[in-house]
């Protein structure tokens, strides 16, 4: 089997990113015969070997231009691609840059294609799913996100007609629509992209924490974030919910790893709160460094606002042996069971958030044991050979033109 597999993504590379450049790893360890090409505003630092890439700037107005109309030098390595390896079936992971080109050559390619939801860009066009009044949207790119307060902005004539190409000249060649979490593929098939096949991810395990997560920490009262500061990710309403407990827990403390265009608004914020003394913004962390991190948190907070795709932070904390406490959006609640590995709290509400974090300090024997059964399913369901083998079964029944029920597990 020959799989061609393209990312067609700008912007700061995220988990969907890794995703992608893990499993092609992996791909090639199985042997499979694949070429990989990236359509990127810039070169991956986390590079696989013989990969291609297409790099476009993404400044200002010239993107959308590039993006709605003919971008020569991505037509030409497609192309090219598609000529010397003729593979039996492509997999497109994202639909961002130069989409219109993207689109145009894969039609007129004639392979299956199967494609990955990583975000919810497909039924959203800013992919967030939540009205300005902190309602869940049912979802859809239509003329209405102009009206409804979202902020689409002058980005909605261009959502629009992304939304308009894929329909138009992908989707009748897409044979599946793998989606990470169950709540987007309710979403997909919902909105007919059709058959919608549940496929969650996975994280690599380190040896060193597959054979033994840390201990549960004899320090102050620790709650940790992990993640993109931006947003999105609700870190403001972590900080509101961290100040409602002083009174409560004097000596607790909040610790962020990660960074992002929020970080310097979140600092002065942690100041203002009073909070500076016991918070402390980390940056990315890796190695050595994360699993000291990790040794230190009793509990990760997960409290995004808008939708999560999957969070894989979630899991990241659960084989270490830490309880979540996240947010009632997404694919959350799929990996954060409320009462069995962590809680579940609605999304922007800082003192239900305090309350659940609150109950892990008061009963650290309920936290560890919310972390013991995270930590097993983890292991058990969460890791790449699974994800691989599922994987390989849809690439089977793809290539063979076997039908595949839609709202179904791979």
């Amino acid at each position: 089997m020959r799989v061609l597999r393209i990312d067609s993504w700008d912007g700061t590379p995220g988990g969907g990113q890794t995703y992608v450049r893990t499993v092609t790893r992996g791909l090639a360890a199985r042997g499979i015969e694949q070429r990989f090409v990236q359509i990127v505003d810039r070169v991956p630092d986390d590079e696989v070997p013989g990969s291609r890439h297409v790099v476009l700037p993404s400044e200002g107005a010239s993107r959308a231009v590039r993006d709605v109309s003919d971008t020569p030098p991505v037509a030409a390595a497609l192309r090219e691609e598609l000529d010397s390896f003729r593979p039996d079936l492509i997999h497109l992971h994202h639909f961002d840059a130069a989409f219109t080109t993207l689109a145009r050559v894969l039609r007129d390619a004639r392979r299956p294609i199967v494609f990955t939801a990583h975000d919810a860009e497909l039924i959203c066009p800013i992919s967030t799913l939540v009205l300005p009044n902190g309602r869940i949207c049912e979802g859809g790119v239509r003329y209405r996100c102009l009206f409804t307060g979202c902020h689409v902005g002058l980005g909605g004539p261009y959502n629009l007609w992304q939304s308009t190409v894929f329909a138009s000249m992908l989707q009748p060649a897409v044979r599946a629509f793998l989606a990470p979490s169950r709540a987007t593929m309710d979403y997909l098939h919902a909105h007919r992209f059709r058959p919608a096949v549940h496929l969650p991810s996975f994280i690599e395990v380190p040896d060193a924490v597959r054979a033994n997560p840390p201990e549960w920490p004899s320090g102050p009262f620790t709650v940790g974030f992990l993640g993109r500061l931006e947003a999105t990710k609700g870190v403001d309403h972590l900080l509101d919910a961290i100040a409602g407990l002083v009174p409560l827990i004097p000596e607790i403390r909040l610790t962020i790893a990660g960074d992002g265009p929020l970080r310097p608004a979140l600092e002065s914020e942690a100041r203002r709160l009073g909070l500076a003394d016991r918070t402390s913004f980390r940056g990315w962390l890796s190695g050595a460094e994360k699993e000291e991190w990790f040794a230190g948190v009793h509990v990760l907070a997960f409290p995004s606002s808008v939708y999560e795709n999957f969070g894989l932070v979630a899991l990241e904390a659960h084989v270490r042996g830490r309880p979540v406490v996240g947010t009632d959006i997404g694919g959350i609640p799929e990996i954060v069971e409320d009462g069995v590995t962590g809680r579940i709290v609605p999304i922007r509400r800082p003192t239900v958030l305090a309350a659940a974090l609150r109950e892990v300090f008061e009963h650290p024997e309920r936290g560890r044991r919310w972390a013991a059964e995270g930590r097993r399913r983890v292991i058990t369901r969460y890791v790449p050979e699974r994800h691989l083998e599922r994987l390989l079964r849809v690439y089977d029944a793809v290539v063979a033109d076997r039908p595949l029920s839609s709202s179904t597990e791979a």
